[in-house]
């Protein structure tokens, strides 16, 4: 399974959760604006606490059918990245000398992809089942009916911020920690950190079952400073261990490396320590290929005065990106409730994050995705800067 191919999978469940969050931000919004249109004699509360509580399990059946959706798709993306491991080309040599790998290592990596796809399906069930909904939509719910009661004469303002805080925040995981992230960005994660398991220990087996006694890192620009050094490096087992210990290694060829909290594949990583026969395989990469990647990577840019190498201004964009969904999820919620003010507010904030994203880009000669801040019925609008 090629990145891009695996960008297209996820942009596909992105876009179904993305969809549940269009629907939770409406029906917030269209009940705010509702309860803003009565008065203080025509408010009744037990039948907007009924609306509010139709919506809720509205909302709650659309992220459960998203939910199981989005299980059957990771169960066909996970079979896929494992059986691509016996065609990966760097396993080839080895095949074509006669070497198998036994039916019991076939077996276990059919029992790890199952085993790896219900831990993620649970997982995602159990965001879906810690996303919080109810909470947020009634809090904003009570201060609109505060504003009515109290006969506060500029009802918008008295709601714009909770129209703000739900159209920014979206759907929310809640953590036991008090942490919190976006739901869609949540799920996400999940689905990559599983693929990438599924992947690496699929290979591991493979290069078991075949003898194989090394790893190769790979290689790619722009890289994180942690893992730059020995990025396309080939290194024995024992030596690949004492790094993923955090601990100093050496590679084939007798370069040292100091140790670094962060394994090879773990909290974000995209590196892959693929297996390696120094008897079979031929590295992937030469001396003037690591080089090049690592003196473009710090060339850099500059921007607005400050150095950034290629890999912060990569971050940085990505970073853009999820703001201005964030904002444009919060327009769609400020015209929805009928607040204009929060609207051009929000304009002009995408508008500036939209600039300094093409400045970026420019001056680092990285590629736009502008599709990454896409956002399910946003309407752009005309406000002076």
């Amino acid at each position: 399974m090629t990145q891009q191919e695996l960008d297209a999978a996820l942009q596909l469940i992105q876009n179904r959760f993305d969809t549940v969050n269009l629907l939770y931000i409406r029906k917030v919004a269209r009940q705010i604006k509702k309860i803003g249109e009565l008065n203080q004699s025509s408010i009744n509360r037990l039948v907007i606490m009924s609306e509010f509580a139709e919506n809720v399990a509205d909302i709650t059946r659309a992220l459960a059918v998203a939910t199981g959706l989005t299980v059957q798709d990771v169960n066909d993306l996970y079979t896929v990245a494992a059986q691509d491991t016996y065609t990966d080309p760097r396993f080839t040599r080895a095949f074509a000398s006669g070497l198998t790998v036994p039916v019991r290592q076939q077996a276990q990596v059919e029992q790890y992809t199952r085993a790896v796809a219900q831990q993620t399906a649970q997982a995602i069930e159990n965001l879906s089942n810690t996303t919080a909904i109810a909470a947020p939509y009634r809090a904003a719910v009570d201060r609109a009916i505060m504003a009515v009661s109290t006969g506060l004469t500029s009802y918008t303002e008295a709601t714009r911020d909770a129209v703000r805080e739900i159209g920014y925040s979206g759907l929310q995981v809640h953590y036991q920690s008090g942490y919190h992230k976006r739901l869609d960005t949540a799920i996400r994660q999940n689905i990559l950190d599983g693929t990438h398991q599924i992947a690496q220990h699929s290979a591991d087996l493979v290069g078991e079952s075949l003898g194989y006694n090394a790893v190769e890192l790979s290689a790619h620009a722009h890289s994180a400073p942690d893992h730059e050094p020995v990025q396309g490096r080939i290194f024995l087992k024992e030596e690949f261990d004492k790094m993923q210990a955090g601990l100093a290694c050496v590679d084939i060829n007798g370069r040292h490396y100091k140790g670094f909290k962060r394994p090879i594949g773990e909290w974000h990583c995209q590196h892959f320590a693929m297996p390696f026969s120094t008897e079979f395989s031929k590295p992937r990469y030469n001396e003037q290929q690591l080089q090049d990647f690592e003196k473009q990577n710090h060339e850099g840019c500059e921007v607005d005065g400050k150095h950034l190498t290629i890999y912060q201004a990569q971050q940085h964009m990505r970073q853009l990106e999820t703001e201005v969904r964030r904002w444009k999820d919060t327009a769609v919620m400020a015209q929805i409730a009928g607040d204009d003010t929060l609207r051009r507010q929000c304009q002009k904030n995408i508008n500036a994050l939209v600039a300094k994203y093409g400045q970026i880009a420019a001056l680092s000669g990285l590629t736009e995705h502008r599709n990454r801040m896409t956002v399910q019925g946003f309407k752009p609008i005309k406000v002076k800067q």
